[in-house]
């Protein structure tokens, strides 16, 4: 057993690393800035920024690029201007002369806009912005005619000094393509100097970094949400099983007679009514004080953060706010097991060896639970292992419907906000959880059945 599960452990460590590869992918596929917006109109803090989270380095131990591309390319800040040059090398494919096009709308026209405000100002930002070299030659005529409407002889000269620079490094640019460059592969290697290595390594160390949004670390925005999620779900899961397995038990016993009939048919309906559904008729049943009971005072639990408390302190305190979301998830989650539990328990009781042991003598209580139960949780087991990350997403929807401070809100506001760290560090804890729960299903396995031999796998 302990070698099998040591051997599941080295193989879910490459699972992880693959997940890992992929939520790092489409990190970098996302549209946003990661730099707070407040550093981005003040070049200096933007670049301290910028570069404490790394994006001054290259995403990945290798860069398979054209050759068109330097292996320099990552370290132009801000991301806009690297996106900006990235796209002028794409259409001509001449690095140098891109170059020293890109520097001229850049560096060199910073001058010109001190000087001016208005008409020229906004045609030169439009030069400055352009991203489309086609479209270069008629802001350069917009910018041109607008600055020869300046009053002033210095700043007048100033700009189409300025402009003069840039047609002449356009022309330049133009005159002396290479596109062909784009055709040639290129293979940079960075070594582990790079922002996956980075962002694996504080992972696994226990720093994943830093939300976007509030600058916090993402262990002091995510740890006591994530405690109280999986408060949430372990005590749903409990109840859940010590509802459904011995109903699922009591169902297959009562087989076809009334009790049977009205126990699936109310759990049938459970199961097929979504989550949120549920949650909002309980909030109706047991919350309202003027269409319900009102056994319930109050649904929003006090985040944990603001109180100054303690978790077990908070847990204390808001004991009654996890009554309703509790009962949707555990609902929702007995219907599952009862059913399942009971066809287990049917198939099983049609074996031979069931009706050798009743032919023995055997009471009936003691042919279920001593000969029938523990083959028939073999399909309890099965589901665990998807069961538990079904439970943990379905909570994040609860959470949301409740207003509970737990991974749910978090991950709405995260969406919000557009703090992609956040998300990608949630996609890494489901990710494990479903991991343990696998592990946690195979252990079960030798519980229910010594027979199981994981060595001999």
């Amino acid at each position: 057993m302990l070698v099998y599960l040591i051997r599941r452990i080295l193989l879910a460590i490459p699972t992880l690393l693959i997940i890992s590869l992929l939520t790092f992918a489409l990190s970098r596929y996302v549209a946003v800035d990661p730099v707070q917006v407040e550093y981005r109109q003040r070049p200096a803090a933007y670049l301290a920024q910028a570069r404490q989270l790394g994006l001054d380095k290259p995403d990945f131990y290798l860069t398979l690029t054209s050759r068109a591309y330097p292996d320099t390319l990552h370290r132009i800040l801000p991301l806009d201007d690297r996106e900006q040059l990235a796209a002028f090398v794409q259409q001509n494919g001449n690095w140098e002369a891109v170059s020293t096009f890109w520097q001229s709308i850049t560096l060199d026209m910073q001058p010109a806009l001190s000087v001016v405000s208005g008409a020229v100002y906004t045609a030169l930002v439009q030069v400055r912005q352009c991203r489309q070299l086609d479209q270069m030659p008629a802001l350069l005529e917009v910018a041109t005619r607008r600055a020869d409407t300046l009053s002033n002889v210095r700043s007048k000269e100033m700009v189409h000094s300025c402009l003069s620079t840039i047609r002449a490094s356009y022309a330049s640019m133009t005159g002396a393509p290479q596109r062909w460059k784009l055709l040639v592969p290129a293979l940079y290697w960075h070594g582990t100097d790079n922002q996956y290595h980075r962002w694996l390594s504080g992972f696994v160390s226990g720093d994943p970094g830093n939300s976007i949004v509030t600058g916090n670390p993402l262990l002091v925005e995510l740890r006591p949400r994530l405690l109280i999620t999986l408060l949430l779900n372990g005590m749903a899961m409990v109840l859940a099983y010590l509802i459904g397995v011995p109903l699922g038990v009591l169902m297959a016993r009562q087989h076809e007679r009334p009790p049977d009939r009205w126990l699936r048919s109310g759990l049938l309906f459970l199961y097929a009514m979504p989550v949120i559904w549920l949650g909002s008729l309980l909030i109706l049943l047991l919350s309202r004080q003027d269409i319900g009971l009102g056994l319930i005072d109050g649904m929003n639990a006090e985040p944990l953060l603001m109180s100054g408390k303690t978790f077990g302190q908070w847990v204390w305190d808001n004991l009654e706010k996890f009554i309703l979301p509790v009962l949707t998830l555990t609902l929702h989650a007995v219907a599952i097991l009862a059913i399942q539990m009971r066809g287990g328990i049917l198939e099983v009781i049609r074996q031979d060896y069931i009706r050798t042991a009743r032919a023995k003598g055997l009471s009936e209580n003691l042919v279920f639970w001593r000969h029938a139960f523990r083959n028939a949780l073999f399909p309890i087991i099965t589901i665990f292992a998807t069961f538990f990350p079904a439970i943990f997403s379905g909570s994040l929807v609860i959470e949301y419907l409740f207003d509970f401070p737990g991974m749910g809100i978090k991950m709405e506001s995260a969406f919000a906000n557009n703090d992609y760290a956040v998300l990608f560090a949630m996609v890494m804890f489901v990710s494990a959880v479903t991991i343990i729960g696998t592990l946690i299903a195979d252990v079960l396995y030798a519980w229910a059945d010594p027979r199981v031999r994981f060595e001999r796998d």
